[in-house]
């Protein structure tokens, strides 16, 4: 297996030669994460791409080779530690690895689950100080932060509705603090966290994020209520 960064032109077809490159020899894609850079000026995409050259007809030099022949390929290079992804470095753990870290804080009881709400602040209003000045308003810069977290593997997100400094909603599915877990109450600290910090940054006063259905209790879907 091999990793791989890419920096592509973000046109509407960038992906589609690397994929057939990858089906002409074989090579197996098991993971893609995508992210665009936040400033329209950059108009790049970055894309970290596991790859599978065990049965392939081509071997990993050469292949990069002929993904930088391609169209809106813009950089490319073989990943060693650290990784990376787009402009920021990119720490990897499995699920698993992640639910085996949150029992240990959760075990420190209401302390613990305090500490990884504020973790989730403080990386929120950090990204929230990173955007300022990209996006001309809040609705653009929320929406960045969960694209922004769903290429990062911590679930599939959608603003439901958005009020400006005011109000917002935000449904999760497949949370990463949340899947295969069993709860009587929400279970999100840290995602709750990073919305709480982000938007008290962005909107310039104290938030209030209330996780009001949650997977770990049975619900369809994980949701967040904000209010200013």
């Amino acid at each position: 297996m091999v990793l791989i960064s890419v920096e592509l032109d973000d046109k509407g077809d960038y992906a589609l030669e690397p994929v057939k490159l990858f089906s002409k020899y074989g090579v197996k894609m098991l993971s893609c994460i995508v992210q665009s850079h936040p400033h329209p000026d950059r108009g790049a995409v970055y894309a970290s791409l596991f790859l599978d050259l065990t049965e392939a007809s081509i071997d990993k030099n050469a292949l990069i080779v002929e993904l930088k022949a391609l169209p809106h390929v813009k950089n490319i290079e073989l990943l060693d530690l650290p990784f990376t992804h787009g402009e920021a470095r990119l720490v990897v753990f499995t699920l698993e690895e992640m639910h085996n870290l949150f029992k240990v804080v959760r075990k420190l009881g209401a302390g613990g689950l305090a500490i990884i709400y504020h973790m989730g602040f403080k990386a929120g209003e950090a990204i929230a100080t990173k955007l300022s000045g990209y996006f001309e308003d809040g609705k653009k810069s929320l929406e960045y932060l969960l694209l922004y977290y769903e290429s990062l593997g911590h679930g599939r997100f959608r603003m439901k509705s958005y009020v400006d400094g005011v109000y917002c909603r935000v449904v999760a599915r497949e949370l990463l603090e949340c899947i295969d877990v069993s709860s009587g109450e929400p279970n999100s600290q840290l995602f709750r966290g990073i919305l709480a910090g982000f938007l008290s940054k962005l909107w310039g006063r104290e938030v209030k994020v209330v996780e009001i259905k949650c997977i770990a209790k049975g619900d369809p879907c994980c949701e967040f209520e904000v209010k200013a």
